[in-house]
C-alpha cells in the first residue's frame, strides 16, 4: 500500500534526517524504493491469483471506505528496531494493514513457496514463529507474527547504529508529524534491502 505524495515526501525526509545519526539502506525516494506497507511477500505459483487478488483488494478497499472513510487514516507514526538492524515506522491505528494482510494471505497463502536454494537462509534474529512461517511460506511476517510497518532502512554497521538506537528509544512517545492516506495499492518486485523496485501493477484507490 502506497500513502499519498505528501506522506512519501516526509517519510523521505525522516530517513534523510537518520543519516546524519547512522545511514540506513535503501535510500528512500519518491520514484525509487518507495515508502510503502507490505501486506504480503514471497514467490507465488500462481500469477493470475495475485493479478486477480490485488484487484480484489483494491474493491474491498474503495466498499470499505464508503462505509468507514477514516479506514486509510493514520495519524501518527513510531519508530521501532528489530534485530539484526532493520528500523521501521509502524502506523497507528494498524487496523488496515492487518486487515489487508490477512486478505491476502487467505487468498494467496497455497500458492506461496520457497525454492531450495533459499532454505539456508540465516534467520539471525527471527523468532521460532518467524522461522517456521518462512520455512514454509517464504516470509516471516506473517499471521500473528505480521505488523504493519514502513520500512525506513537497515544498517550492517552496529557501531554506528548505537547512537541511532538510543534516539530511537525516544521516538515511540513523541509525535512525528507524518500523517496521511493510502492511495494506490502496487504488485511490485521486491529489490535489495526488501525496496519497492518496480511496480508490476499499480491501482490507484478511488477515495
Amino acid at each position: 500500500m502506497i500513502p499519498n505524495h505528501a506522506t512519501i515526501q516526509e517519510i523521505v525526509r525522516l530517513q534523510q534526517q537518520l543519516a546524519a545519526v547512522c545511514p540506513l539502506q535503501p535510500i528512500l525516494g519518491k520514484d525509487t524504493n518507495l515508502p510503502h506497507m507490505t501486506l504480503l511477500q514471497g514467490r507465488f505459483s500462481d500469477l493470475a491469483k495475485v493479478y486477480q487478488s490485488i484487484h480484489d483488494l483494491r474493491n474491498y478497499w474503495e466498499h470499505k471506505y464508503l462505509q468507514q472513510p477514516e479506514v486509510f487514516s493514520f495519524d501518527w507514526l513510531k519508530c521501532v528496531y528489530k534485530p539484526p538492524g532493520w528500523y521501521f515506522l509502524q502506523p497507528h491505528p494498524y487496523t488496515i494493514g492487518d486487515v489487508g494482510h490477512q486478505f491476502c494471505f487467505h487468498a494467496l497463502k497455497d500458492t506461496m513457496i520457497l525454492l531450495e536454494s533459499e532454505c539456508q537462509k540465516d534467520m539471525f534474529g527471527y523468532t521460532p514463529s518467524e522461522a517456521l512461517n518462512y520455512q514454509k511460506y517464504g516470509y516471516r511476517y506473517i499471521g500473528q507474527d505480521f505488523y504493519p510497518h514502513f520500512t525506513l532502512g537497515q544498517t550492517g554497521d552496529r557501531l554506528t547504529s548505537i547512537a541511532l538506537d538510543t534516539w530511537m528509544q525516544l521516538v515511540p512517545t513523541q509525535q512525528l508529524n507524518i500523517s496521511g492516506r493510502f492511495v494506490r495499492l502496487t504488485l511490485y518486485r521486491v529489490g535489495s534491502y526488501g525496496s519497492h523496485r518496480e511496480s508490476l501493477i499499480d491501482l490507484k484507490i478511488d477515495i
